[in-house]
């Protein structure tokens, strides 16, 4: 069986650009689209195809473990080159799917001429069938890996709309706080912050949580690590919209504020800033 094992993997390498052009053949019959309509020069995915063809003829007479960490480092590539080229996991795991059909047809050849027994097929298939498991499965997590970063850069730049800052004057900015605050949105109020104040150049920042529905001791806490770090950065800061809902609540928890302004309304903590509503008029001063 070695030396049939040999024999063909040595013909699969040599007759690897045949293979691979009986490969797109059949390929375009069902799936015309392919590849080349994606903008993938045509030389690079029959290069791609052959390597692998390749690999499948290596498997039958070198060490089967290198030849897999081989296939492993194709797939690697052929999936990041499917993502860029903005092909599907779907169309590329249907394309892959005809590799084993075109090996088992050349099989039929040589069982046709008696080169090579039924027995030795079968095995032939098994050690092929793992590679293009190890195939499916890098496809499958490099595009899930890829679909995770999508939805994760999404998710980041919708958090960071949900801290918005507002410049109300020069050197003043209010920042309204709308929902729950856990300790990574926490962190992610803190980097606007300190980002925007210093681009901005400002001196006073006022936390607006007339939208936050709990202030607990843990969001509490957040909100003094907040405010320690633009002092550090000479920035005066006020918190408003201290509901009696949430006043009651920090009594009885017994969180100290002291050190730190506080208003009831938005109206107020601009007021101790000098911005003044004109009497009339909708406009601040």
């Amino acid at each position: 069986m070695e030396k049939e094992f040999k024999y063909i993997g040595e013909k699969i390498v040599n007759h690897r650009y045949e293979l691979t052009e009986t490969f797109n053949e059949e390929v375009m019959k069902v799936f015309p689209e392919n590849f080349a309509e994606t903008g993938m020069p045509e030389a690079e995915y029959h290069k791609i195809r052959a390597d692998l063809f390749k690999s499948f003829g290596e498997v039958l007479y070198k060490d089967e473990k290198e030849v897999q960490q081989q296939v492993y480092d194709w797939a690697e590539v052929a999936a990041k080159r499917t993502i860029e080229y903005n092909v599907s996991l779907t169309q590329a795991l249907r394309v892959i799917s005809f590799f084993q059909p075109t090996i088992w047809e050349f099989f039929q050849e040589e069982l046709d001429q008696e080169h090579i027994g039924p027995r030795t097929v079968i095995e032939i298939s098994r050690k092929i069938d793992r590679l293009v498991d190890i195939v499916t499965r890098v496809y499958g997590r490099v595009h899930e890996e890829h679909q995770q970063m999508i939805a994760d850069t999404a998710h980041s730049a919708l958090e960071e709309l949900s801290v918005p800052m507002v410049p109300i004057a020069e050197g003043l900015a209010v920042i309204p706080l709308v929902g729950a605050i856990d300790t990574r949105r926490a962190a992610l109020i803190n980097e606007v912050a300190l980002r925007e104040a210093n681009r901005l150049g400002l001196e006073e920042v006022i936390f607006d949580i007339s939208g936050v529905p709990v202030l607990d001791t843990m969001v509490s806490n957040e909100l003094f690590t907040i405010i320690n770090s633009l002092s550090l950065l000479g920035i005066d800061t006020r918190i408003s919209g201290i509901r009696p809902k949430i006043a009651q609540t920090i009594t009885s928890l017994g969180i100290n504020f002291k050190g730190i302004k506080t208003f009831a309304s938005l109206h107020q903590a601009l007021e101790d800033c000098g911005i003044k509503r004109v009497e009339g008029d909708s406009h601040l001063k």
